[in-house]
């Protein structure tokens, strides 16, 4: 490397950390480290709406054999800026490989990237992508914090839907879980002032007629601001989605050496306003065992909408287009309104731990079991088994009637290096 380079970069580092500014060496400066994992995972389940090629509904076994290999490099430049990617290698083997369900399953929809990172290749027995699941810069200056590409966007917690998770919604029904809930290409600012005080604020551009062009008047813009007094967080949201306006709220606060969080999000357009709502404590016991009760609230579901579950219904069966996505996007699928959950978990012993999920649709008149059980085989490789099972009643529309009596059973082995 020349002096000029070298002096640039020395330079460089010296302007983003003034309070850590001191001689050191290039090699201190640059970081590079490669990590990732190999995964396989086996999952079985029958289902009866399942959608052939033909479009028509039928019953069927549906397998699938996913193997990834995921890998995570990461470039430390001094201690204020980083690189980061996941870049998944993907195989998947399926005996609906053809079908709209294994695109809705597997695939979903890529309508809402601003750059496509992106391969992939398919034939009647497998299906191979090369994909950027994450890719993200992030610099530290001072007290702020910039986030620049595809990211995670969370603004709560929770085991089931959290209201102010609207960028990225997870679900409970996810085969592999939040951690592998896909990120929205984003900028993300967070400023500091005080130890006690946060600032974020957060852009996701979205297209218009298809281009980027001119889509500031359409994307998405949340601004937080979130205070810690003691143990006690309460955060306030408020922005724009889309064509519409939302405001939100979260607190937590320790309750009798447990955690009680609550948090609400208004949503208001041209023609109507309603609010998604939450809540939930958590418990742990020293024995290893904890708990956690949650109620979920969604005022803007699929049987009251008969819009929203049109555009629903129809992305399954036709695909994603402009239309849908504007209609579906940053939104709560949900069926009905009034859910609540409970989950408890163990993991006192060292190789072993194991959690039961359940969820309830209340008025679906539903209930989702999802017990797990994690082992580690060995270092750094665990071995998982879970379960997806449900028993609906009623003829009512529910999110788990998929699973009724047909349980959906998993296994999954995970070498992380």
């Amino acid at each position: 490397m020349c002096l000029c380079t070298a002096r640039s970069i020395i330079f460089f580092t010296y302007c983003f950390n003034p309070v850590y500014a001191q001689d050191v060496s290039l090699n201190d400066m640059l970081n590079f480290s490669l990590s990732g994992y190999y995964q396989n995972l086996f999952v079985g389940y029958k289902l009866n709406e399942y959608y052939s090629e033909d479009y028509t509904l039928k019953e069927k076994l549906l397998v699938t054999d996913v193997n990834r290999v995921r890998l995570s490099p990461r470039c430390d430049i001094g201690r204020n800026i980083m690189f980061h990617a996941d870049i998944d290698n993907e195989f998947i083997v399926s005996n609906y490989m053809q079908s709209k369900t294994f695109d809705a399953t597997w695939i979903g929809f890529m309508y809402d990237e601003l750059y496509s990172g992106y391969y992939d290749y398919r034939n009647n027995t497998g299906y191979y992508r090369l994909k950027l699941h994450r890719a993200f810069g992030k610099c530290i200056m001072g007290k702020a914090t910039i986030t620049l590409g595809r990211q995670l966007v969370h603004f709560g917690s929770g085991k089931i839907w959290n209201p102010l998770d609207i960028i990225n919604p997870i679900s409970p029904l996810s085969f592999e879980g939040a951690e592998e809930t896909k990120g929205v290409d984003a900028l993300r600012f967070e400023l500091y002032p005080a130890h006690f005080f946060e600032v974020g604020f957060v852009y996701v551009p979205q297209r218009k007629n298809n281009a980027f062009d001119d889509s500031f008047g359409n994307s998405v813009y949340l601004l937080r601001n979130k205070v810690v007094c003691g143990n006690t967080k309460i955060a306030l949201l408020a922005g724009k989605i889309l064509q519409r306006h939302v405001g939100g709220a979260y607190i937590s606060l320790p309750v009798y050496d447990g955690l009680l969080r609550g948090s609400f999000l208004l949503n208001k357009d041209e023609d109507s306003m309603y609010y998604i709502a939450g809540t939930g404590y958590d418990y742990s016991f020293e024995s290893g065992f904890s708990i956690l009760l949650e109620y979920f609230y969604n005022g803007y579901c699929l049987s009251q909408n008969a819009e929203l579950y049109q555009a629903y219904s129809e992305s399954i069966v036709y695909g994603m287009n402009e239309e849908r996505y504007r209609t579906l996007a940053f939104h709560f699928l949900t069926y009905n309104r009034h859910y609540a959950g409970l989950s408890v978990s163990f993991s006192g012993a060292s190789l072993f731990s194991a959690s039961v999920t359940s969820v309830l649709d209340f008025e679906g008149h539903g209930v989702m079991l999802i017990p797990s059980v994690v082992y580690n085989v060995m270092e750094d490789c665990d071995l998982t088994f879970y379960m997806l099972y449900a028993i609906v009643t009623g003829n009512k529309l529910s999110d788990f009637s998929s699973f009724d009596n047909k349980p959906a059973l998993a296994a999954e082995v995970k070498y992380y290096f």
